[in-house]
């Protein structure tokens, strides 16, 4: 009997050897199943966050597309204001002989009748002689001596452009988006006008039509008029000069997942500021919403799975 139960003993032990490898071998299937299921959530979450991503770039680009466009309307409107006054007979006349009431009788017409805020006329040393501003607008100065663009008006009131442009100009009151231009008698220039909306204003107009925050800097990084509820950072000053001078679009994150474009600020054909551009990132919130729906899935088709193998165990068994 000794010896029948140490047959029957051993080849029991040898039964039992494969059922452990078995084991082992399903282990290492479930964990090198279970690290691609890993891989394949974050992948999944990764592209999904990298598209919305890529879409953001291009909406920021567009809007900084329209943004350039809709401030070329913006200093048509004020050109076309400036042509009004300047091409008024009897406006050179009156502010040679220094007659503020018929400026006024002459002039107020004009501006009520555009969509410009401020306009001022000023003798060539920067004296203003006159003053009109809609509800709102900032008040006039007495002065704007030192203001290079006067001089400039009167020296180029002979030249092809007639001595008319428009800048970005600052001023005590704030940032202004002024078009200048010379009132002649003659070919002398007696006077200056000045037609300016605040550029705040201007940045909230062209804001809603481009449905995103937008924000403007100065060479040296500086932001003069934004949108955003807050003033974004100092942008860096070689960064701005570089953008300013052509240089590729920036991108950069301001006030937490609030994404911002940098390029440059095209006034009158010529780059003048730098011009931001923000829109809210939610590509972070994307990627994760992405990956729990992927695990989701996963995990519905594992418990599927391992239903229907469990079945089929059981009846194999039976």
């Amino acid at each position: 009997m000794a010896g029948n139960e140490g047959r029957m003993t051993e080849p029991g032990m040898q039964k039992q050897a494969p059922r452990m490898h078995r084991y082992r071998g399903r282990w290492l299937h479930l964990a090198l199943g279970l690290l691609i299921a890993v891989l394949a959530v974050a992948w999944a979450g990764q592209r999904a966050q990298g598209g919305v991503l890529d879409n953001l770039d291009s909406r920021l680009q567009d809007a900084g597309a329209g943004s350039v466009a809709a401030l070329v309307t913006v200093e048509a409107e004020q050109l076309s204001a400036l042509r009004a006054i300047t091409f008024t007979q009897g406006v050179a006349q009156a502010v040679a002989t220094t007659d503020p009431a018929a400026i006024n009788r002459l002039v107020t017409p004009l501006q009520a009748n555009s969509n410009v805020p401020m306009v001022d006329i000023v003798r060539p040393d920067g004296q203003v002689l006159f003053a009109v501003r809609s509800k709102g607008a900032p008040r006039p100065a007495a002065s704007h001596r030192g203001m290079s663009a006067i001089g400039q008006s009167v020296r180029e009131a002979r030249g092809p452009r007639g001595g008319r442009f428009t800048e970005v100009v600052i001023f005590k009151t704030g940032p202004a988006f002024v078009t200048i231009g010379p009132l002649m008698i003659g070919n002398k220039a007696v006077g200056v006008v000045l037609v300016m909306t605040p550029l705040a204003d201007v940045l909230g107009r062209i804001s809603q039509q481009v449905r995103a925050d937008l924000t403007a800097y100065t060479g040296d990084g500086v932001p003069i008029a934004t949108t955003a509820l807050a003033d974004p950072p100092t942008l860096d000053r070689d960064t701005a000069r570089r953008l300013i001078g052509g240089g590729a679009v920036v991108r950069r994150y301001i006030h937490g997942d609030d994404r911002e474009a940098l390029g440059r600020l095209i006034v009158d054909h010529q780059p003048d500021a730098v011009l931001g551009v923000s829109l809210t990132d939610n590509s972070p919130a994307t990627g994760r919403a992405v990956m729990l729906f992927a695990a989701l899935g996963l995990i519905a088709t594992v418990t599927i799975m391992a239903t229907f193998w469990a079945r089929i165990a059981n009846r194999e068994r039976q």
